[in-house]
């Protein structure tokens, strides 16, 4: 293990107060500084996986090989991600006359993606290290500072995470631990955060959703799921098999997309349940159907939406379903893995939760859009009183523009009069 981390850290007091402070200085930081300190941290990740990935299987007694794939390499992969990208998605966008509204001639506008400023992170305990930790790379490159609460059992990943996060050069009060306890958890959003980034379960996002609200303050919900997995006729059964046994026993069933449905083609049914039997499965209960809106009813109709998977050799099919599937991730003969590409957003909907974390989304999440308008010259008739004759030089403006082919002439014709009229009632007032 790197000589830099350990298991010992001392609670900030103020905790909030001082994040704030330090993250007023870190938004001011170019971006590409930001990011240097992600690689580097990086770089750290690397050095020392094998121990991060001892610390982290030591938390459910799980291998360390999966460790390694499910939440080390990820998570390396997803600050790769950020060091190539963020500037590109966080940068400010610029918008001159192009499709400007005519009556809207001079003002130029720029659009800025803006931190929060201190970001509550509510990790959970299934993967206590890969998404704690992406949560908060994602909120320190937007230029937040993060306050993150561990699940129980779990602090001890989290000083190695913050250990590794100072050493790379991120300052300590950029992100600050937290005790375990849902107390601490009440007590910073109590403190005024300005957005939380919870992962849990839906009864647990409710209570944190109750707390929120006293304040407005907005959140991202990533909670529980019920995935289903279909399966048609022509679906390689043997490869469902194989799916369904990894997902169930990965992380030991503690993945909140793992399988918890099979819905089957009926002419398959006993084949899956028999393939099913042999490697252990005698618990994930089939759904029977015979036509396909009736597994695309079956799906829609859950309480929880956050991925689903579809095995057919007839991929057109499988896509066009999918297009229907009202959740927020699905795959195609294939099973959990690819979600952590971190190019893509993940999230979910109904009881799933709401918002995205990770990718272009997830990071922009982390963001707020702010706009800057710039006037140009010196007209500025908008401040002047309004009286009947303007409102029928609007009138004839909003038709010219917005009416029908055939309707517009008429309405020029009237516009090019109120104009002749708008021009001498000026000229006459200077």
């Amino acid at each position: 293990m790197h000589a830099l981390i350990d298991f010992h850290a001392e609670r900030a007091d103020d905790s909030c107060g001082k994040a704030r402070a330090a993250q007023s200085r870190w938004a001011l930081q170019p971006i590409a500084q930001r990011l240097r300190f992600l690689r580097e941290f990086r770089h750290l990740i690397a050095a020392n996986a094998e121990a991060l990935a001892i610390a982290t299987a030591a938390i459910r007694d799980r291998p360390i090989a999966e460790k390694l794939v499910s939440e080390i390499l990820p998570l390396a992969d997803a600050c790769r991600w950020l060091e190539r990208n963020a500037a590109r998605v966080l940068a400010s966008r610029r918008c001159g006359k192009s499709q400007r509204p005519f009556w809207l001639k001079g003002i130029s506008f720029e659009v800025q993606r803006m931190p929060f400023g201190v970001v509550l992170v509510i990790g959970p305990g299934n993967y206590p290290f890969f998404l704690p930790a992406i949560h908060s790379l994602h909120a320190l490159a937007a230029g937040n500072a993060v306050l993150l609460k561990p699940a129980p059992s779990t602090r001890s990943l989290a000083l190695i995470f913050a250990k590794l996060a100072h050493a790379a050069g991120f300052g300590p009060a950029l992100l600050t631990i937290l005790p375990e306890s849902v107390e601490a958890a009440k007590s910073a959003m109590a403190d005024g955060v300005d957005k939380v980034i919870f992962t849990g379960s839906s009864g647990n996002g409710r209570d944190v959703l109750a707390a929120l609200a006293q304040t407005n303050t907005p959140s991202v919900m990533e909670l529980s799921g019920e995935d289903a997995v279909i399966v048609f006729a022509d679906a390689d059964v043997d490869l469902v098999v194989r799916a369904l046994k990894f997902g169930s026993r990965l992380n030991a069933g503690a993945t909140c997309i793992a399988p918890r449905r099979i819905i089957v083609e009926q002419s398959v049914a006993d084949e899956l349940r028999t393939g099913l039997a042999l490697v252990g499965i005698t618990q994930i209960p089939l759904q029977v159907f015979r036509e396909e809106e009736d597994a695309l009813d079956q799906i829609n109709c859950a309480t929880f939406a956050l991925g689903a998977s579809i095995f057919s050799r007839n991929v057109a099919r499988a896509r066009a379903l999918a297009a229907q599937i009202q959740n927020g991730f699905v795959l195609i003969n294939d099973l959990i893995v690819p979600t952590v590409d971190p190019r893509m957003p993940f999230g979910g909907v109904k009881a799933s939760g709401f918002g995205s974390t990770r990718g272009n989304e997830g990071l922009l999440e982390m963001t707020f859009p702010h706009v800057v308008a710039i006037r140009r010259g010196n007209s500025h008739q908008h401040f002047d009183e309004t009286d009947g004759n303007d409102a029928r030089l609007i009138a004839s403006y909003i038709r010219a523009a917005h009416g029908r082919g055939r309707d517009r002439f008429g309405a020029i014709v009237d516009l090019g009069r109120e104009l002749i009229d708008f021009f001498k009632r000026r000229k006459t007032k200077s």
